[in-house]
């Protein structure tokens, strides 16, 4: 199921870039999901080093791993930024507390107020035990890849 709100969809056209372009890919399955994209959206909108390309629809999809939880509801914001990926990192886990994330996992691939993945950063290429990029199961999640196809077919 595909839902619109005022921010997903959307495109910024001949907007500034700045160097690194990064992917995210958005997903919550706990409390008000929408309104929560809708918030991150704006915190996004309003950094200073940070801008917003597109974004895409709104996904409801079920749980995969884990099964016996909410649907979730996933999105993809594509924007350009100055942060360096560090900076990057400690952005997504501050706003993922913001919206009521604990970073201490109960289980893997469990209900969660808002779950941010960092798919692509410029060209960068790291294989830590921590860290992937780019993310390394991106392409086998539809919960990326079908709103990630709606954006790139958006600048054909």
């Amino acid at each position: 199921m595909k839902l619109f709100t005022k921010h997903f969809p959307y495109v910024q056209h001949n907007c500034k870039s700045y160097a690194n372009m990064v992917v995210w890919g958005i997903g919550a399955n706990v409390g008000h999901c929408i309104k929560t994209f809708e918030q991150l959206f704006s915190c996004l909108y309003k950094h200073p080093k940070i801008q917003i390309h597109s974004t895409a629809y709104i996904y409801k999809n079920p749980p995969f791993g884990y099964i016996k939880q909410p649907d979730f509801y996933n999105t993809s914001i594509i924007f350009s930024t100055s942060l360096c990926v560090r900076s990057l990192f400690s952005l997504m886990f501050y706003l993922e507390r913001k919206f009521g994330r604990e970073r201490v996992r109960l289980m893997k691939n469990g209900e969660r107020s808002l779950d941010i993945d960092l798919i692509f950063y410029a060209k960068k290429k790291v294989n830590l035990a921590h860290m992937y990029l780019p993310h390394r199961d991106y392409a086998n999640r539809q919960s990326v890849l079908q709103p990630l196809t709606f954006q790139l077919g958006l600048f054909k």
